[in-house]
C-alpha cells in the first residue's frame, strides 16, 4: 500500500467497511494514529459512520463501523477490452452498481481506440446527467503485454495492431482523463489473492481462455509483477508447438503444454501449489490427474508433491476485481492530504449538472 494512510483507509473501505480497530490490524497503526485519519476524512464527509447491527458485544456499548460516503459522488471509468467484449461502465466512487454501460465496436489502431473510449465517455455521462468532470480515472483491462498503470506501456495486444506503444497516454491525450492499463488477468489473481479460502502464500497460477494464456505468481502472499509492474510475459516460453496454441484453448498438446509450463516454472520458485483458472480446463479436468501423475514420474523430487487444482473465477469475479482498482486509482488521482482545506476542497469540487 502508499504510505499515505488516508488513501489507504479509503482503499480498505471500499471493499469492506471496517471498525477503527480492524483498521489499526490492517495497517498496524496505534488507535490514535486512526482516530486522527478517520476524524479527518468524518469531518471532510468522505466517510460516514454507522452502527454496525452485527456486532454482538457484553460491554453494553454498540461497535461502530465506518463507510464510504454517498456524498463521495467522484465516478471512474472501467473499459473492459477482450475477444469477446469490448464495453464501458461508469461507477460512482465506492458502489460497485454501475451507473450505466454501453458496448462498444471494436477497432484495430490505437488511436481508433482511443477516440471510441472518448465518445462512449461523452455519451454516458450525458445520459447520466453528470459532469464529465466527475471522471477521475479510466482504467482499462486488457488482453496486453503490458507495463500496468499510468504509463500503460504495451509491446502487443491480440486485440489491436499497434506495437510498443504508451496506450495510457494516448487514451489520456484524448479524454483528458487519467488512464490506468491493466491486464485482464490481473483481476483473476487478484480475485484469488482476495479470496480467504484459496492458498495463494506461495502458488503458481495458470489462466487459460480466449486464445490467450498468463502466467500468474504469489510469494508470501504477493503477487509478483515485472519492471515498471509489467504483466508476466509467457508466450515467448520455447514451447515446441506454441505456447499460446497449446493452452489458449483446449487441443491435441494441451495436457503437454501444461506439464511443461508446470515443470518449467515451479522448480525456479520452489512452488508445490499450482493454480488452473480459465475456461481452457473446464471440461477437461480429467487432464490435470494425468499431468499431476506424470510430474511425479520426473527426476526433480519438487515435482512429485505438485498440489494442482482448477479454481473456477468467472468473468463476474474479474469485474468486480476490476471495479475495486478503477475505484483505487480514484483514490489515488484524488490523493487525500492530512489537511482539512485540502480535503474540503476535494469536496467542494462535487458537483452535478442540472
Amino acid at each position: 500500500m502508499p504510505s499515505n494512510n488516508l488513501q489507504n483507509i479509503l482503499k480498505i473501505l471500499h471493499r469492506q467497511p471496517s471498525s477503527q480497530v480492524a483498521l489499526c490490524k490492517q495497517l498496524n497503526l496505534s488507535k490514535a494514529q486512526i482516530n486522527k485519519l478517520t476524524s479527518n476524512l468524518l469531518e471532510a464527509k468522505l466517510i460516514d459512520k454507522h452502527e454496525d447491527t452485527d456486532y454482538k458485544s457484553n460491554l453494553g456499548r454498540p461497535r461502530q463501523i465506518l463507510k464510504i460516503s454517498d456524498n463521495m459522488q467522484y465516478c471512474t471509468v472501467l473499459i473492459v477490452h477482450t475477444l469477446s467484449d469490448f464495453s464501458a461502465h461508469v461507477f460512482v466512487y465506492g458502489h460497485k452498481k454501475e451507473l450505466a454501460s454501453t458496448p462498444l465496436p471494436h477497432v484495430k489502431s490505437a488511436k481508433e481506440f482511443a477516440r471510441t473510449i472518448d465518445i462512449a465517455i461523452d455519451t454516458l455521462t450525458k445520459n447520466c446527467f453528470i459532469n464529465r468532470a466527475l471522471i477521475k480515472s479510466i482504467v482499462i483491462a486488457t488482453h496486453a503485454t503490458v507495463e500496468q498503470g499510468e504509463s500503460g506501456i504495451m509491446y502487443r495486444n491480440n486485440n489491436l495492431d499497434d506495437v510498443n506503444i504508451m496506450l495510457g497516454q494516448i487514451v489520456y491525450k484524448q479524454t483528458k482523463i487519467r488512464t490506468f492499463i491493466y491486464n485482464f488477468a490481473y483481476g483473476t489473481l487478484l480475485k484469488l489473492k482476495n479470496t480467504p479460502e484459496i492458498n495463494t502464500e506461495n502458488a503458481l497460477v495458470i489462466n487459460n481462455g480466449e486464445g490467450s494464456v498468463a502466467l500468474g505468481i504469489f510469494l508470501n502472499g504477493d503477487i509478483q509483477l515485472g519492471k515498471n509492474n509489467s504483466f508476466p510475459e509467457c508466450s515467448h516460453l520455447p514451447y515446441p508447438h506454441g505456447f499460446e496454441k497449446s493452452l489458449g484453448v483446449f487441443g491435441e498438446h494441451t495436457e503437454d503444454a501444461l506439464f511443461f509450463a508446470i515443470s518449467v516454472m515451479a522448480p525456479i520458485y520452489n512452488l508445490s501449489n499450482v493454480i488452473i483458472t480459465g475456461n481452457c480446463f473446464k471440461e477437461h479436468l480429467d487432464t490435470l490427474e494425468r499431468v499431476k501423475d506424470k510430474l511425479k514420474e520426473q527426476r526433480d523430487p519438487r515435482l512429485h508433491n505438485i498440489e494442482l487444482s482448477y479454481r473456477r473465477i468467472t468473468l463476474k469475479d474479474c469485474l468486480e476485481e476490476m471495479i475495486y482498482l478503477s475505484f483505487d486509482t480514484l483514490v489515488d488521482v484524488l490523493n487525500p492530504q492530512m489537511t482539512k482545506q485540502n480535503l474540503q476542497t476535494i469536496v467542494s469540487k462535487i458537483k452535478y449538472t442540472n
